[in-house]
């Protein structure tokens, strides 16, 4: 499925929330419809320094001698250090992608599709964690990390991208010799996620166009 996320939040607000974004100055990409394919703004660090820049949003691995028809835009955390490629992708390529809201599709009892706006209830930006990737064609693109939607979310869509608090975004961009595969599972499970606001509206024109959703 395709996704579709928000950044509307400005320097001053993504610094408030979390300090380290202060290397995006310059590099955000404020948005009301992020959508795949777009340039979106990331941040990635090593032994503790930030750093940020524009990614696409649509893995290329870098392993492809060109970029496939359709991107990975969303990779299930959970098992992800299992498998070959994107486990060395989560154990050395992480990254955090800010965000103030993410889109789901909706049907309601007359059978009608809404997009449903999920935010969190204080109103704060998101960070959601995510994997990258640089391809010397495709240049740097990533992916938004996914787990089992929370209860809030559960009514909407099965699987919702995962949310980092302050210090989980700092482990995620910390150096680990071996990672920490424990700590992560932990991180995977929706009952520790934070809660959301879920605003119905009526479907408007650029969301008509879009399937909206995390896998």
């Amino acid at each position: 499925m395709c996704g579709c996320y928000e950044l509307k939040a400005t320097a001053g607000m993504l610094v408030r929330h979390f300090p380290a974004l202060h290397c995006l100055q310059g590099r955000i990409v404020r948005q009301e419809e992020i959508q795949p394919a777009a340039h979106v703004s990331v941040v990635t660090g090593t032994a503790g320094r930030f750093s940020g820049e524009l990614a696409r949003w649509g893995l290329v691995g870098s392993f492809l001698e060109q970029a496939p028809r359709v991107p990975v835009v969303s990779l299930r955390a959970e098992g992800l250090e299992s498998r070959p490629f994107y486990g060395r992708l989560l154990k050395e390529k992480r990254c955090l992608i800010p965000a103030t809201a993410f889109f789901e599709w909706r049907t309601d009892a007359s059978g009608s599709r809404r997009w449903a706006r999920c935010s969190d209830v204080a109103g704060k930006p998101f960070l959601f964690a995510g994997v990258f990737d640089r391809h010397p064609l495709a240049g740097t693109t990533c992916a938004i990390l996914t787990i089992a939607a929370n209860e809030t979310l559960a009514a909407v869509n099965e699987r919702m991208p995962l949310i980092l608090s302050r210090d989980e975004a700092v482990f995620w961009l910390g150096d680990h010799p071996v990672f920490p595969v424990d700590d992560f599972s932990a991180m995977t499970q929706p009952l520790s996620r934070m809660s959301l606001r879920v605003d119905l509206e009526a479907v408007h024109q650029p969301f008509s166009q879009l399937s909206l959703g995390f896998s």
